[in-house]
């Protein structure tokens, strides 16, 4: 991908099959190094199917739950993938009742998550479209 003369190597995002392959996925998110080390009071969470088929969503509490649709065919999975999971995980990495949902914080956190999950390419690719759009942004400092 060309992004301002510099070609930048992303890769295709994951897609999911059933619930057992989400909860690995955000088992092993919450297990890197640099997650961990920047979260490190942040505790498991759960997976579970969510009814439905128009929205994901994350319920706070002691432990958390990442409720994703997963009914009907494969095109009908959107959430099944890993963008979605990782937006759900942020929630979850930044919860507090003080913060707004969609806040910096937030923002600055998936923005991480991205870097170390997925790859630095698409962190650096959803930085530029966030700060392009004017949203602010808090702790999504990159490293290298």
């Amino acid at each position: 991908m060309d992004f301002f003369g510099s070609t930048l190597d992303v890769p295709a995002e994951r897609h999911f099959a059933d619930l057992a392959s989400v909860q690995a996925y955000v088992d092993s998110v919450l297990a890197l190094a640099p997650v961990a080390e920047r979260w490190p009071d942040v505790g498991p969470v759960m997976v579970r199917e969510r009814v439905g088929s128009t929205r994901a969503h994350y319920e706070p509490g002691l432990d958390g739950v990442i409720a994703i649709p997963m009914a009907g065919t494969a095109d009908q999975r959107w959430a099944a993938r890993e963008t979605v999971v990782l937006h759900e995980l942020a929630h979850h990495v930044i919860w507090s009742d003080d913060e707004p949902a969609h806040g910096p914080r937030f923002c600055g956190a998936l923005i991480r998550l991205y870097q170390h999950a997925i790859s630095p390419s698409s962190a650096l690719l959803l930085r530029a479209g966030l700060d392009s759009a004017g949203v602010p942004l808090a702790g999504a400092e990159v490293a290298a």
